[in-house]
């Protein structure tokens, strides 16, 4: 609005419309018979509405017969009466009164037609606005020939009333009322209303229509609104109004993209759907919640469109169904963000939080290094958000000279671990990776347990396929046909109960503090039989080879070495009556307790530097091959002295060659790590009759006969029993235990519940596993493997190549 001093009011002048001026009465009585006496005089004019006569010209100026005469007509007054209440009501011609009762009388009609309106118009509706600002928006229309030019603006079919069209034709004021029909409303909706929407649409439709010509849409418009045709047409417009706001919509919409791609081509709805949903489920892991959002209110927006529906309309709805009010703000949004993804076929760039990231200290490269150093250096899962903030407050931030007004909170740490690259993961059981690939294990794996395992493979069924088909093996002259014996043991508590579970609102299962007793199982599995059992012709098991106890303060005595060689014994003599002429290859893992040695075995750090003393005596041995010194190699030594005691680390070096004439015992507290040569103890440890020992377990079973082996350290993957323990305990956990006993029963019905068929299932995975470390697979790359390969015992070429394409 324009400031400064207002403009000056005209004055109202319309009550002295059609009177003769003062030049004109001059000219009518300057006629040459009057004399100079004679002469009218002009009325003294006190009120401009009413001239007083001079006193002497008062009778006879006055003509008894002039026009006035008909006044006095009673049929003529009668009509002027009328004229004026009809002149009253319409109020076209009000600048007659005075200022102050006009805006009165105005204020007076709003009050009879119900107060200012409930609910203003939103947007660019120009017809609602008074007539000086219709009447500036027309001037400014009239210069925007370069946005005609772009865009070819459809008008939109505007439904005036009947009543207002006859008026301007015609007196006849009975027809004022009849018709009350607008676009966006009913009939039912009150005349009053109706006659103001009405009046604005007309008017906005008549100055969109001038354009910048000014008349060429009045030209057009087709017959009159008081003829026959268009008192016809007026019947259909209640049923035509919704069909034509979104074809005008959808119109309109079609020209502006037109006019935005020029030449480019713009998908239809239905391949841009194909690709919104490949990217919700391919790429949803990459779009943050609201891209999402966004994908999915497209995806229902072009399916209503493929239906049939207007773009207004199919943004209407989903506005309806995602906002709690009207959703007409959010339905014009839809509506631009489907026009945008039409043109571009992507999602806006956010544009939001640009200033907060640019001034994160996060960006600079030093903090970012002295960060990854920090947590690099940290063990493993000993990292949260409040260590790393304290960290940062305390030790990096400082180190580089970086002063904070205020400290980092622990949100702030939570996010730049997360843009760092560090994740809060839940921890499962799977492939252990602490130590899975250490040198050593990687060299016991490749050197010694994969190929023995290759070469023991060769003589043992297989079973293959889906069908799980049995296949023999070839064997050669005297050999024995061999079966696997997967060892291991597990342990059930009482109170292991299920880590989640489906429950109503407001509810939850009370479970108790501790885990309750323990449950302590040690068996075998074989491909052939699932457990290694004996079964009577009823099929009930007569013969087991498990073990179960229920170690505790009052209950058996905890599991060791002499339980397990005992267990082993029963083991070979029920494997001998269910597989006679066959050969069991013993699977164990890497435990203290399987790796146990004799009493009389040979311990170079169990030894005094001189002979005697409590030492314990140990065995005679052979020095081996491998001995520095060539003539003494093969001899036997014996470990004790002619008088019976045990010898030392200086004499049993010494009668094999080294010279340990200064070096000392033993290192004090350990010696170091990969040292070789670093004390006599150590030194002794290093040769290979005390290297290679033979533990009691492997003692026993060769003795008896058989095969045995133990998996590489970490290798969990490998031993098919872990995934049984797996399968019997998620069965276990499903089920409330009342108390002990009841445990003990859940825990045995579970145990003897898995199929053979499962059991199969589980020692193929291991095989597979074997498989891919045999072909160079490790980690995350083995795991892929064998989950390809699962209905078979050995990943095949098509897996590696498929694996290699990946990598290359």
């Amino acid at each position: 609005m324009p400031r400064g001093r207002p403009p000056k009011r005209k004055r109202a002048i319309s009550g002295l419309r059609n009177q003769r001026s003062s030049s004109e009465d001059v000219d009518d009585c300057s006629d040459g018979n009057l004399s100079g006496d004679e002469q009218w005089n002009m009325p003294v004019m006190h009120d401009s509405l009413k001239p007083i006569l001079a006193e002497d010209q008062a009778d006879s100026d006055v003509d008894e017969e002039s026009d006035w005469e008909d006044v006095d007509n009673e049929d003529t007054l009668t009509e002027l009466y009328k004229m004026t209440q009809r002149l009253e009501e319409t109020a076209e011609d009000e600048e007659w009164l005075p200022a102050v009762q006009l805006c009165q009388k105005r204020k007076n009609e709003r009050r009879k037609t119900g107060g200012r309106p409930k609910e203003y118009a939103k947007g660019p509706d120009v017809g609602s606005k008074s007539a000086r600002t219709q009447r500036r928006y027309r001037k400014l229309f009239a210069g925007q020939s370069t946005l005609n030019g772009f865009i070819q603006v459809t008008a939109r079919p505007v439904h005036v009333r009947a009543a207002d069209r006859l008026r301007l034709l015609s007196e006849d004021e009975s027809r004022r009322d009849s018709e009350t029909v607008y676009v966006g409303v009913s009939s039912e909706d009150g005349a009053a209303s109706s006659e103001k929407q009405g009046g604005r649409d007309e008017d906005f439709a008549q100055m969109m229509s001038r354009g910048p010509t000014g008349g060429e849409a009045e030209a057009e418009a087709g017959p009159a609104s008081g003829t026959p045709e268009a008192m016809s047409a007026d019947d259909h417009l209640d049923e035509e109004a919704t069909a034509d706001e979104d074809d005008w919509e959808d119109e309109a919409e079609a020209e502006v993209m037109e006019g935005m791609r020029g030449e480019t081509d713009v998908r239809g709805w239905d391949e841009l759907r194909e690709q919104i949903k490949e990217d919700l489920k391919n790429k949803s892991k990459q779009f943050t919640l609201s891209q999402i959002s966004q994908l999915i209110i497209l995806r229902n927006f072009a399916t209503l469109r493929l239906k049939g529906f207007g773009g207004l309309s199919a943004s209407q709805q989903i506005a309806q169904q995602w906002h709690e009010g009207t959703g007409t703000y959010l339905a014009r949004r839809i509506r631009a963000l489907a026009r945008h993804y039409q043109v571009f076929e992507q999602l806006p760039v956010e544009k939001r939080g640009g200033k907060r990231d640019a001034r994160s200290y996060l960006h600079d490269e030093a903090v970012q290094r002295a960060a990854r150093d920090w947590l690099t250096v940290q063990p493993k899962g000993e990292v949260t958000p409040k260590r790393f903030q304290h960290a940062l407050n305390t030790t990096i931030l400082p180190n580089l000279n970086v002063n904070l007004r205020a400290s980092l909170s622990e949100r702030t740490a939570r996010r730049w671990l997360l843009k760092l690259g560090w994740r809060c993961v839940t921890l499962r059981k799977g492939v252990y990776m602490d130590g899975h690939e250490r040198e050593d294990i990687v060299k016991y794996r490749n050197e010694e347990f994969l190929p023995r395992m290759a070469a023991l493979e060769a003589r043992m069924d297989r079973y293959e396929g889906p069908d799980l088909k049995l296949i023999p093996p070839t064997l050669g002259p005297g050999e024995k046909k061999i079966i696997a014996l997967f060892h291991d043991e597990c342990c059930f508590h009482v109170n292991d109960y299920k880590r989640s579970a489906w429950l109503p609102p407001d509810t939850t299962i009370l479970q108790k503090k501790g885990r309750g007793r323990l449950i302590h199982v040690s068996d075998f599995i074989t491909e052939a039989t699932g457990r290694l059992v004996i079964h009577d012709e009823d099929g009930r098991v007569i013969e087991d080879a498990r073990q179960v106890i229920y170690p505790g303060s009052n209950g058996d005595p905890w599991w060791d070495n002499a339980q397990l060689l005992e267990q082993v014994k029963h083991a070979i003599k029920i494997f001998e009556k269910a597989h006679p002429d066959c050969v069991a290859l013993f699977i164990f893992d890497q435990s203290s307790a399987h790796a146990s040695l004799p009493p009389n075995a040979l311990r170079a750090f169990e030894m005094n530097k001189s002979n005697g003393g409590k030492q314990r005596k140990q065995r005679d041995t052979v020095i081996p091959q491998s001995n520095p010194t060539v003539h003494l190699r093969g001899r036997p030594q014996k470990m004790t002295t002619e008088r019976g005691d045990a010898k030392g680390l200086e004499q049993v070096l010494t009668e094999r060659g080294f010279d340990v004439s200064r070096m000392r015992a033993k290192c004090s507290p350990v010696c170091p790590f990969d040292s070789e040569g670093c004390c006599m103890a150590r030194l002794l440890s290093q040769q290979e009759d005390f290297m290679n020992q033979e533990s009691m377990l492997e003692m026993l079973i060769r003795e008896a006969g058989h095969e045995c082996i133990f998996l590489p350290k970490f290798h969990c993957e490998l031993n098919p029993i872990e995934m049984y323990w797996g399968w019997c305990k998620y069965r276990y956990r499903e089920v409330i235990k009342k108390n002990f006993e009841h445990a003990k029963q859940v825990a045995l019905q579970v145990l003897d519940s898995c199929p053979t068929e499962v059991i199969r299932r589980f020692i193929n995975k291991s095989w597979r596993f074997m498989s891919a470390y045999r072909l160079g697979l490790t980690g995350k790359a083995a795991a892929w493997a064998v989950r390809k390969q699962r209905q078979h015992r050995q990943v095949s070429r098509s897996a590696m190549m498929a694996l290699e394409a990946v990598l290359n």
